[in-house]
């Protein structure tokens, strides 16, 4: 599955030994994930976090249980930020079944719910919006992440993929059939973007989800926040290679946002 997978180029970091428990709570403090105490959990963890994210799924999948959600954040950010535009519908699916059998090893883990939704979330994006709907993904997402706050009440990761779920269902239906079928509402995403804000963790993702979230509801009338929030996204030292490619991709949006109309 991962033989022809693309090496990540990104900035180096180095993990090794105690180093990862040393980094882990700003690395996780966006999704709490605990500290694993199986070693071969650690090493699938470590993987990840140093972007070698084939090697990471295949530790994962070995060490079973938990390393099973070291392996579905391997599998999904590697899709979304590293893999070919013609790879994703594929890889988003290997995803998604990752995703699947650590939700069942981990029924109770908070971050076992995020990356279902997760995964599930950004596959819809790369296939046709009527056969999402048609096939229930949106309330799939729903249901999950709202799983994950309630297993997790300060998942900031989750607040944001909620808010972000919320925006982008009244993008794609308009805000009237989006709260009648979804329940889907502007303030609901604005709401919860500001209430992941105020928790102020050392990460850009939440400001680089609000700017997304933002961009796709109010476009021109919220530019500059959207701005703003990408500025301060940028400014964030990266903790992990996940960081630094969703740094790098808030980079290249931000400069793109002069140009865009909406």
């Amino acid at each position: 599955m991962t033989d022809s997978w693309i090496a990540y180029q990104g900035k180096v970091f180095d993990l090794s030994g105690g180093e990862l428990q040393k980094h882990w709570i700003k690395m996780h403090a966006g999704n709490l994930e605990p500290f694993p105490a199986e070693a071969a959990v650690q090493d699938a963890w470590r993987a990840y976090h140093e972007g070698r994210f084939a090697e990471a799924v295949a530790l994962g999948k070995q060490a079973g249980g938990r390393g099973l959600i070291a392996a579905a954040f391997a599998a999904t950010i590697y899709t979304q930020y590293v893999a070919a535009d013609e790879d994703k519908e594929a890889l988003f699916k290997q995803a998604i079944e990752i995703s699947e059998a650590a939700l069942e090893a981990n029924p109770d883990s908070a971050n076992a719910h995020y990356m279902y939704a997760v995964s599930v979330g950004r596959y819809s994006q790369f296939i046709n919006i009527i056969e999402a709907l048609a096939q229930g993904i949106a309330t799939k997402i729903k249901d999950a992440i709202l799983k994950c706050l309630e297993l997790e009440p300060g998942h900031v990761e989750g607040m944001v993929t909620y808010a972000g779920w919320n925006a982008e269902i009244v993008d794609k239906a308009g805000s009237m059939m989006a709260n009648l079928t979804y329940g889907a509402k502007k303030q609901q995403a604005m709401d919860t973007f500001e209430e992941a804000l105020a928790l102020k963790i050392d990460s850009p993702v939440p400001a680089i989800e609000m700017a997304n979230g933002i961009l796709l509801m109010y476009g021109d009338l919220e530019r500059e926040r959207a701005e703003a929030l990408l500025s301060s996204a940028v400014a964030v030292e990266p903790a992990d290679a996940m960081q630094y490619l969703d740094i790098e991709k808030a980079k290249a949006l931000l400069a793109e946002l002069p140009e865009m109309t909406f």
